[in-house]
């Protein structure tokens, strides 16, 4: 039997209404209501997995009871940027915004680059084998980690993934990872 890892992003946040880099902050009330939506679109997983800041497990905990928490998918560290506006750095800093949008290496805030969190999600893909179907609750940031993992592609395409709250990605493997969309 295959592996079937269902990402899901966790349910919105303030910080992203806003347009802040997150903390360990809460989802907002309407978006855990329509969390249990997505559950109901999946084939029951054999477990919950689960990044563990709060907003990941308030979403987990709206799909479902049986949850193990992964602190490999713990969300990136931004560093100094937390809780920071994106257009307040833009104002304030931007050559250094900018080199991190474009470089994958850059940690200008102190925390990972987004190579580190890349090669921080790739290791745990490639020793995760337990077959069956995971629904993996997580941030925005590793979902796109193990997107450009599973195609094998350059950490310099980051940026050019959206994802959504409550959206859904699915990864399999058989031999190796695939993106099924």
């Amino acid at each position: 039997m295959p592996i079937r890892l269902s990402f899901i992003c966790h349910a919105r946040t303030e910080a992203q209404r806003l347009g802040r880099f997150g903390q360990d902050e809460p989802a907002e009330t309407k978006g855990l209501l329509k969390a249990a939506a997505v559950m109901a679109d999946l084939k029951k997983p054999v477990r919950i997995l689960c990044a563990p800041e709060t907003r990941t497990l308030q979403t987990a905990q709206a799909l479902g009871e049986d949850i193990e928490i992964v602190p490999e998918l713990e969300d990136y560290d931004i560093g100094d940027w937390k809780g920071q506006r994106l257009s307040d750095l833009q104002e304030s800093i931007p050559q250094l915004l900018a080199d991190w949008v474009s470089n994958p290496y850059a940690a200008p805030h102190g925390g990972e680059s987004v190579q580190d969190l890349c090669l921080r999600v790739g290791a745990w893909l490639d020793t995760f084998r337990e077959e069956g179907h995971f629904a993996v609750v997580t941030h925005p940031f590793v979902i796109r980690a193990a997107i450009l993992h599973a195609l094998a592609a350059s950490t310099h395409s980051f940026n050019f993934i959206d994802v959504e709250p409550l959206s859904r990605v699915e990864l399999r493997f058989n031999e190796r990872w695939r993106l099924r969309v």
